[in-house]
């Protein structure tokens, strides 16, 4: 990944492993057959203990809180339905990140829409960027990562759906191909492929941004 593309991508990357395989799999077990019963209470438990993790994985894909809520609210009816096939071989949060993640999956390909912001702009988040008496205090490090966000989001947005899934938990989850294969149910082969071909596309939406840079170092 080059410089540029490293940087407008390194302010959301934050590190989540899969679940701790030292997870107590008996209770899980015990807490889906007990939702699977009909107890209400426990349903209830497997919402808050695992609403944060289902949330993070929505934010990486939706950022307006519509959005997200509806994502919440699909995987966990979802998961509500679908309890009884839930066999404690994996932690609960797994089973509900891999529910998550094609729900998202599923959303992005029906909201997929090209961005009207023309890529050139895309390309270089420092076109709009504040004047010299912005450039000081608390405000400008505030400006340039808010600038490096809305890019990352744009260029994001004018991928192919899969592609995006995959470079996502890639880069801004920090997922191995294997974690990633594991959770859409692609093949591994598949993951990097589509990864490659990601990656590819955002080095050429970029590729005018650093042309200018290196002029104007020249």
């Amino acid at each position: 990944m080059s410089k540029t593309l490293s940087m407008l991508f390194m302010h959301r990357l934050a590190p989540a492993s899969l679940a701790d395989p030292t997870t107590n799999l008996a209770a899980d077990r015990r807490l889906a057959e007990r939702i699977a019963g009909g107890d209400e209470a426990a349903f209830d438990e497997l919402v808050e203990r695992h609403f944060a993790r289902v949330a993070g994985i929505a934010g990486r894909f939706f950022r307006q809180p519509d959005a997200a809520e509806e994502i919440h609210q699909e995987v966990f009816l979802k998961a509500f339905i679908s309890i009884g096939s839930y066999r404690g071989e994996v932690p609960l949060e797994h089973w509900l990140s891999r529910i998550a993640v094609n729900a998202c999956y599923d959303a992005l390909r029906r909201s997929r829409r090209r961005p009207e912001t023309p890529i050139e702009s895309v390309a270089d988040p420092a076109a709009d960027s504040p004047g010299p008496d912005a450039e000081a205090g608390d405000g400008a490090s505030f400006w340039r990562q808010e600038q490096a966000r809305i890019a990352a989001d744009e260029m994001l947005a004018m991928l192919q759906p899969a592609e995006r899934l995959v470079l996502t938990l890639m880069v801004l989850e920090d997922r191995s191909a294997a974690d990633v294969a594991d959770l859409t149910g692609w093949s591994v082969v598949n993951v990097k492929v589509r990864a490659f071909r990601a990656r590819r596309k955002l080095k050429a939406m970029l590729a005018p941004a650093e042309k200018r840079v290196g002029r104007k170092r020249s």
